[in-house]
């Protein structure tokens, strides 16, 4: 039975985290934008912009008030570290761009055309609202929960299986390749924030890895609707397998190969700075972070 109350009470955790998130978000979008709304006036396209932007935070401060009333210690992982946040950003949008290119130099994908500039900064706000809302959750909430609890290991594990899972509905994506690519992305975003214990890092390295797809004009984990604002124009010929077809870059041997050794490489580098961290934890991670933010500042 002893072994069993940790379960219950990480599963307890999981839920409380994702009920603050929940409540955040619908307060957000059922009474904080139509206050705004009342006050502001804002045309539609105005609106769209503020509803995603709010919306982002909402998820952020949602998990912020469950790390501070129900785990009752400071959200270090929502420090503002700039450098460390655009850093990891850019290193998102160089490691799905490195293979994208290889795909244009080996005529899997062509460019035929270019866009405009006028549906960018919508789509932005999207992706940056879905890459926090995700990290949120699988790297914030389930990854931070299960941690303290059952080790890195079991974090690294669990949190990046069902976030493949998860995306394995997604349209034209599915089968073996799909949830294998799937496994060893969210196993370099998982790594990323074990490196960096830092939120808005992941994010944005998240958010930088599905907008350089965007931007190309190929499809975003299998998403087309998307295609017709990017700035270029691409069209995808080859077997499934080497082009991803409809699925896009991410279902593709070559991304497989690619992200299996970013995360042998990340997984090098958190062993060597010590960032595997045992079972049952807590206290101990709470008074180290506390000791780093203090160096820090």
């Amino acid at each position: 039975m002893s072994k069993l109350n940790p379960l219950f009470r990480a599963t307890a955790q999981i839920i409380a985290a994702l009920l603050a998130v929940a409540v955040m978000a619908a307060l957000t979008r059922l009474a904080l934008l139509p206050a705004l709304q009342g006050l502001l006036h804002l045309d539609d396209n105005a609106l769209s912009y503020v509803r995603r932007g709010l919306m982002l935070l909402a998820f952020a401060l949602g998990y912020w008030g469950y790390v501070r009333w129900v785990e009752k210690r400071p959200a270090f992982e929502l420090s503002p570290a700039l450098g460390t946040i655009l850093l990891t950003g850019m290193g998102g949008a160089a490691l799905i761009g490195l293979p994208v290119a290889f795909l244009y130099l080996t005529g899997n994908y062509q460019l035929v055309g270019t866009g405009g500039f006028g549906g960018m900064a919508g789509v932005a706000m999207v992706i940056l609202a879905a890459a926090m809302f995700e990290e949120v959750v699988f790297r914030g909430i389930a990854f931070g929960i299960v941690e303290r609890h059952f080790g890195s290991w079991a974090a690294l594990f669990v949190p990046t299986v069902v976030f493949s899972a998860a995306h394995i509905f997604n349209a034209h994506w599915g089968g073996w390749l799909s949830f294998a690519t799937g496994v060893t992305i969210g196993g370099i975003w998982t790594l990323t924030y074990m490196l960096t214990r830092n939120l808005w890092a992941v994010m944005l390295n998240h958010a930088l890895w599905n907008f350089t797809i965007f931007a190309t004009g190929l499809p975003l984990t299998g998403m087309q609707d998307w295609r017709e604002l990017a700035p270029l124009r691409s069209e995808v010929s080859g077997p499934d397998w080497m082009s991803g077809g409809l699925a896009g870059p991410e279902d593709t041997v070559l991304m497989l190969v690619v992200s299996s050794l970013a995360v042998f490489v990340l997984l090098l580098i958190a062993r060597c700075r010590g960032q595997f961290r045992p079972a049952g934890s807590g206290a101990t991670m709470v008074q180290h972070e506390s000791r780093t933010q203090a160096g820090a500042g």
